[in-house]
């Protein structure tokens, strides 16, 4: 399963309860023997903190995780991380495929331990990649290191006439109408697959007039989501293709911080729809009120992790804004937007 926010408020619903539920982070980048290791030294450890029967579960919980692992390893997982979660008691186990290698950690509380997958979430949200050139086109869907090819359509586009063919003016007209047929197919794909996938932002890569044509033929919905465009052939594969769009992922991603952050101070300077600082940021999302939260890694982590898990529970989102921020530094590190007023601020 990949990260989304229907699953940060599934995990967020765990510690609605008093069982120990089991957090796990790994780092598969550097290999398994290594994520293997990295369990059993520290489950060692946590297992002289529990009491017997936080420990029998701990290792029945361990057992599914290792359940896991054996199934995405014979299955040639390559990804660079997952993250693994046990509540026993609940009869809930889930395995999560993550878009980039994690701080590793094994943990068990009262809760689910979930600020490194709305991280994660917030760093490397989906972006839908359509491909185009003459000898086809491709949609993709790319987080963090990692690409997923959703649909190929491998119709190449004649770019010669054949010795004695038709005149050039004939070709010409016949070229246009095979880019117009690739480029609407492919325009209904990428509308259902990105529809269905919850992708909000798009890169264009291809040449010339294949791009161009594309572009007319993308609804309205699809066009302004459109983030960037890349000269690329299909021809060079996907790893440079994720290095190159790297750049104007970074840009969004900073563009949107900036915008929620020039709102939060406009609203609070108004005395409107927002709130800043822990505890009023805590009182807005017990009240439900909280449309945006806006952490940064300053703020301490309990607190921080404490705030996030409650708004996935209230089915708000969250904005990592990354350390060092003199905006939320001043307002105590974090701040949100409100779908309310809250009345009696502290």
């Amino acid at each position: 399963m990949e990260i989304t926010e229907a699953l940060l408020r599934e995990l967020s619903l765990l510690a609605e309860t008093d069982r120990t539920v089991l957090s796990a982070y790994l780092d598969r980048s550097r290999g398994w023997d290594r994520a293997e290791d990295f369990i059993a030294r520290e489950s060692s450890g946590l297992k002289r903190l529990l009491s017997e029967e936080e420990r029998k579960n701990f290792e029945a919980s361990l057992e599914f995780m290792s359940d896991y692992l054996v199934e995405k390893k014979a299955g040639g997982y390559s990804g660079p991380g997952l993250a693994f979660f046990a509540d026993l008691g609940a009869n809930y186990v889930k395995g999560v495929e993550l878009p980039a290698p994690p701080e590793p950690l094994l943990a068990v509380d009262d809760e689910a331990i979930i600020f490194p997958l709305a991280l994660q979430l917030d760093s490397y949200e989906p972006v839908g990649v359509i491909l185009i050139d003459a000898s086809g086109a491709r949609i993709l869907i790319t987080a963090g290191e990692t690409a997923q090819d959703m649909n190929s359509l491998a119709k190449k586009i004649h770019h010669k006439s054949k010795v004695g063919g038709w005149s050039q003016m004939r070709y010409q007209r016949r070229r246009e109408k095979q880019v117009k047929h690739l480029a609407v197919e492919l325009a209904k794909r990428a509308e259902a697959v990105f529809r269905q996938e919850g992708v909000n932002r798009i890169i264009l890569a291809g040449q010339g007039r294949m791009i161009t044509a594309l572009k007319e033929e993308l609804p309205k919905a699809l066009s302004e989501k459109v983030i960037g465009e890349l000269p690329w052939s299909l021809k060079e594969g996907d790893a440079g293709l994720l290095d190159r769009m790297e750049t104007l992922v970074e840009a969004t991603e900073r563009g949107q911080e900036e915008g929620l952050l020039k709102r939060l101070v406009g609203e609070l300077r108004r005395g409107g729809l927002a709130v800043a600082g822990a505890r009023d940021t805590e009182r807005a999302l017990v009240m439900g009120a909280v449309d945006v939260l806006l952490v940064s890694d300053g703020l301490d982590t309990d607190t921080r992790e404490r705030l996030v898990s409650m708004t996935e529970s209230t089915n708000a989102h969250v904005e990592y804004v990354p350390k060092p921020n003199p905006i939320l530094s001043k307002l105590g590190g974090v701040g949100a937007l409100l779908r309310f007023r809250v009345q009696g601020k502290s």
